[in-house]
């Protein structure tokens, strides 16, 4: 399904959010009874529940308790004044969203909650754990059916919106000279390959093949028994230091680029290493793709946003918190 990788971070943060349904103060807030339900917000006729209110405020809380916040300060319950604030205002968004999603004829693919559940069960460990989880948290499936097909019907609107929304290769490029400093690695790395064998006698004869000229790349192909590297000429990619094996490490930061080492031995077996580049930032070709799409995402987040402020002018909002 091709929404998958943004549902995974979706799916962390309904993880998130489920986490914490107890109330967020001694005080509950403020919300109005209407049609024998508790309201925080009315958004043209839809409702915005107290219940999902304290949900969403509960995960924001317990996330930042979990990084030292502290909410029992006058300063902390500000701030927490101003957390909920902030989530209902995303309510809000959410339902205007879904509200044009129903007037733009947005409908789901076949199956999508389907899968999407499929996701969080591999997430969290399989059907039982998945539902041991939700039970603790006082949720069921048919609530988290209905958190998924929104949050997917807003995902399918955004997306629709946005779909001429475009980064050009100028753009790129443009952000990359102009930021190079933002990709300067915290130290150097180098890029290896290598040929693993179980003996030091087949290391020998293997590095005879090297230095009478045989190439690296087939050698490891052919002898190495990394069966992760092996097909791809023992490529390990870049790696700087702290990330292999000390006597690994010590002899490919000792090599330039093109240089073969001796027999080097680990615990995984012998090894000889070719290091084929160094490095001490990340090129415009390493982080092209990187930058134009977070480029992209943020020229599509200003669209969304010109969007959200014309429903917003042409909606009927009432808050009660």
């Amino acid at each position: 399904m091709k929404h998958y990788f943004r549902l995974l971070a979706f799916i962390t943060l309904i993880s998130l959010a489920i986490a914490g349904c107890g109330l967020v103060e001694k005080q509950a807030p403020k919300a109005k009874v209407i049609d024998g339900k508790e309201v925080v917000a009315v958004v043209n006729e839809d409702y915005v529940l107290k219940s999902d209110f304290d949900m969403q405020v509960n995960q924001v809380k317990d996330a930042l308790e979990a990084n030292g916040q502290d909410f029992s300060s006058k300063e902390g319950q500000k701030k927490l004044e101003d957390i909920k604030q902030t989530v209902l205002d995303g309510m809000i968004k959410d339902v205007l969203a879904l509200q044009q999603a129903e007037k733009n004829n947005i409908k789901l693919e076949e199956n999508e909650v389907e899968q999407a559940i499929s996701q969080l069960e591999t997430y969290h460990g399989g059907k039982e754990a998945l539902d041991n989880h939700l039970k603790e948290q006082g949720i069921d499936r048919e609530k988290l059916k209905e958190i998924l097909e929104d949050q997917l019907l807003i995902l399918h609107l955004k997306d629709e919106l946005t779909k001429d929304v475009k980064v050009t290769d100028e753009e790129v490029k443009k952000y990359y000279e102009e930021n190079k400093d933002k990709f300067v690695l915290p130290s150097p790395q180098v890029r290896a390959s290598h040929i693993l064998v179980d003996t030091e006698e087949e290391a020998k004869k293997i590095l005879e093949q090297i230095n009478a000229g045989k190439d690296f790349a087939e050698l490891a192909k052919q002898y190495s028994k990394d069966t992760q590297t092996k097909d791809a000429g023992g490529d390990l990619g870049y790696f700087g230091k702290g990330q292999m094996e000390e006597e690994f490490e010590k002899a490919a930061f000792k090599l330039k680029p093109n240089e073969i080492s001796d027999i080097v031995k680990t615990k995984y077996g012998f090894h000889i290493l070719k290091v084929t580049d160094q490095r001490d930032s990340l090129s415009f070709e390493d982080v092209k793709t990187y930058i134009s799409a977070e480029l992209e995402k943020i020229k599509k987040d200003e669209k969304l946003d010109e969007y959200y402020d014309e429903w917003m002018k042409e909606s009927k909002i009432e808050k009660y918190i």
